[in-house]
């Protein structure tokens, strides 16, 4: 008979991610039963912990941007704060779907002017009331585990743009083949992102490092700069620079900074 930490786990690789009270309440015992369970196997590597829950697996591929968000959660504001300070006043940009790139939108102050085209539900709801910044949300389909959207409308829509800079995200990144998503439709979105700008700037914490998903959607060749945070590698700092990406290192703040976060997104 499974004890409650293998039962913990067979929940979790069925399901990817679960919170400490669904666990508790699918078990019937206490929360900090589970959280007792939950650190076993953490410490044997099996499970990833993230604010009240846990997943299973490397990558956050299938995991909902609720739980995605806050994972590694002051190093995307840090990083989300220093791209907005290579952005110029009058400015068209192109921010995707990520939980990296929608710090970007957190961070975006109504200084400059601005117009964003942008995929993402999330971005384009953190956006809508700042005054010097006109937004324009794609139409199409709705993803619900990444609150985006997608899909053919979405894909026409945005071959009509022009960009001075592309801020992408990505699942993970090869410094051999390059950075790398799971969700194909999501793909096709960011390639034309990235070939309809002049300028391609990639948002991505330092734990997606030498990590590969489902599909390479952009070159290492194609990229201008990358911003990441301070667990990055001085080996790969040498190897990007090699490369001839400009790479800037983020500088995580003592405290949760800047712009307060939008509502947690319970549906759609």
């Amino acid at each position: 008979m499974k004890d409650g930490v293998d039962k913990v786990k067979d929940i979790l690789t069925g399901k990817g991610y679960s919170s400490v009270s669904d666990l508790a309440a699918e078990l019937q015992v206490s929360e900090m039963t589970i959280r007792r369970y939950l650190d076993q196997l953490e410490k044997r590597g099996l499970i990833k912990r993230t604010h009240g829950g846990a997943f299973v697996g490397e990558g956050m591929i299938d995991v909902d941007y609720r739980v995605r968000e806050t994972i590694r959660r002051p190093q995307k504001e840090a990083i989300g704060r220093l791209a907005f300070s290579l952005i110029e006043s009058g400015e068209s940009i192109f921010i995707d779907n990520g939980s990296t790139a929608a710090y970007l939108a957190y961070a975006i102050d109504d200084s400059k002017r601005l117009t964003v085209v942008t995929s993402s539900i999330i971005v384009a709801e953190t956006l809508v009331n700042k005054s010097n910044v006109e937004t324009i949300l794609l139409g199409g389909y709705v993803h619900r585990p990444t609150f985006s959207v997608v899909g053919l409308l979405a894909e026409e829509a945005i071959r009509q743009f022009r960009f001075s800079k592309t801020f992408v995200s990505a699942a993970g990144v090869s410094l051999k083949d390059g950075f790398t998503q799971g969700n194909i439709e999501e793909v096709r979105i960011k390639r034309t992102a990235v070939e309809n700008a002049r300028e391609t700037i990639v948002l991505l914490d330092s734990s997606k490092f030498h990590k590969q998903v489902l599909v390479v959607f952009l070159t290492l060749q194609q990229v201008h700069t990358l911003i990441t945070d301070s667990g990055i590698a001085e080996a790969d700092l040498t190897a990007l620079a090699e490369i001839g990406i400009r790479t800037l290192v983020a500088t995580v703040e003592g405290s949760s900074s800047g712009a307060e976060l939008p509502p947690r997104h319970e549906s759609l």
